[in-house]
């Protein structure tokens, strides 16, 4: 069960120089601005348990990771040879439901098999991580498929 969250920007919004120095896709996005800022983001997954289904809830998420990190994902992807097994990052998402949450802290562990990496939120007094510590309930499933379908409508 996955839910994937919309990139944190407007792609389209940037303005051209910016866009025609910049990469995106499906799991990596590196922002060079014409300021010498580069922001790097990659996609990884958010999973919130589901007690009373033994399973797992997840959120597709764009995490921020320093170059060293972004360098060190990008050289072990396709062959699933990481140069370390996690990194520090920040989610760069407002979480539906969970106000407060962009830019929580975490650590994000790679995976094998071009996996998306799976993210750990770090210890913080926001009920995104108690969620992902405690799990969620199906219902909650239930009304974000139900905001989805009528935002898409």
């Amino acid at each position: 069960m996955d839910f994937a969250l919309a990139l944190p920007f407007e792609w389209d919004n940037l303005d051209a120089e910016t866009r025609a120095a910049s990469h995106l896709d499906q799991d990596f996005c590196e922002l060079r601005y014409s300021n010498g800022e580069v922001g790097r983001l990659i996609r990884c997954v958010l999973p919130l348990p589901v007690p009373s289904i033994a399973g797992e809830f997840r959120f597709d998420v764009w995490m921020s990771v320093s170059e060293k990190s972004w360098d060190t994902y990008r050289a072990g992807f396709e062959s699933g040879v990481y140069g370390a097994k996690r990194c520090f990052a920040y989610l760069m998402h407002e979480a539906p439901d969970y106000e407060g949450s962009y830019r929580l802290h975490a650590d994000v562990f790679f995976q094998p098999e071009k996996l998306r990496p799976r993210v750990a939120l770090q210890d913080a007094n926001h009920p995104l991580v108690a969620a992902q510590r405690r799990g969620i309930e199906v219902a909650q499933i239930e009304r974000w498929v139900a905001l989805s379908h009528r935002s898409m409508h």
